[in-house]
């Protein structure tokens, strides 16, 4: 085993332990100097991302498996997965297949625990390493992008400059999964490129002072009580839609907020959808950070970077209003609907 892989793994697996930001956000890992001097610089073409739109290489998910979208990266595992997201439970939660971890991770000892040697477990993380760590020839090829092979006492992993995630498991699966690594639709949808053709089948929605389209086989329904992001039962919340449709909210009643039963782990699906709130900030359960803003169409647009799972929250201002809009689309399959429907926002 090579010098330079254990460095890297030692390095990724200690600060995903940690796990003591208390943002989603991506980290950029500063390697120590003594260490420079253990590994050799990388060509510049390795270090730079690829050309063009992200792929999301929907035939990387096998048949019975659900696809987990993180920042710009998606892994797929079996539905009977359990999925555990930052902060929820310890390591012994897991099921008899395997537990997903996204996010952050355990310690080192609930990867490699006696206990868990029929299980699988994996994590998935938003992370960065300076390109001198990156070596081609420890690298391969898998579903278009170029990852990079981390290895310490049976745990593989791959790193993904591109994707800027490494994800990395131990257990029977644990090939399967990391196989499994793709880009998320939401890579694809906010990435800059052409814009998509809009089918002359969508129909036009007009509401809070936007205009949109989206596919006319989706049901229109309206609200007055803040509709909250996907099941408001499940930790946490803003994963996935549960059903595709248009969501037109007022948002002049508070959102209620249930007495939850306990909930399972299982992955949840992603799904297609739109939800437009005129008035509160989508719901008081989850906080969105938002990083950059551009202008569309009369509009000023600003993507959440976090959350940042399947449900992408972009803030509307709208010229004469006094409060912004907030637009939620579903992120599923290839993006390329979620992209479509962003692309159609203008002013109305």
């Amino acid at each position: 085993m090579r010098l330079r892989a254990r460095v890297l793994v030692v390095l990724a697996l200690a600060l995903a332990a940690c796990a003591s930001s208390p943002t989603d956000s991506q980290t950029t890992t500063t390697v120590p100097k003594p260490l420079l001097a253990l590994v050799a610089p990388i060509t510049a073409a390795v270090a730079t991302p690829r050309a063009g739109l992200p792929v999301v290489d929907t035939t990387a998910t096998p048949k019975g498996w659900v696809p987990v979208d993180y920042g710009d990266a998606q892994i797929s595992v079996p539905a009977s997965f359990s999925v555990v997201y930052r902060g929820q439970y310890p390591c012994d939660v897991q099921t008899q297949v395997g537990t997903l971890f996204v996010g952050s991770s355990p310690n080192t000892a609930c990867l490699t625990s006696p206990r868990n040697a029929n299980t699988t477990v994996v994590y998935l993380r938003l992370q960065r390493f300076p390109s001198e760590y990156l070596h081609l020839e420890d690298s391969v090829v898998r579903n278009a992008l170029r990852l990079y092979g981390l290895e310490l006492n049976g745990v593989f992993g791959y790193y993904s400059p591109f994707l800027g995630a490494v994800v990395a498991s131990a257990g029977p699966l644990a090939q399967q999964v990391i196989n499994t690594i793709t880009a998320s639709p939401r890579a694809f949808a906010l990435a800059e490129g052409p814009t998509p053709k809009i089918s002359r089948s969508w129909r036009t929605i007009t509401f809070a002072g936007i205009k949109l389209a989206a596919p006319s086989g989706w049901t229109v329904s309206r609200a007055t009580r803040t509709m909250g992001l996907g099941d408001i039962c499940r930790a946490p919340t803003a994963l996935a839609f549960f059903s595709t449709q248009v969501t037109l909210s007022s948002d002049a009643q508070k959102l209620l907020i249930p007495l939850c039963p306990r909930s399972g782990d299982s992955p949840q699906p992603p799904a297609n959808g739109v939800q437009i709130d005129s008035g509160l900030q989508t719901e008081p359960l989850v906080s969105l950070s938002f990083s950059r803003c551009w202008s569309v169409q009369g509009l000023t647009v600003c993507p959440a970077s976090s959350p940042a799972y399947s449900i992408l929250v972009l803030k509307v201002t709208v010229p004469g209003r006094s409060k912004p809009v907030y637009l939620s689309i579903g992120l599923a399959g290839n993006g390329m609907i979620a992209r479509t429907i962003q692309y159609s926002l203008r002013a109305a």
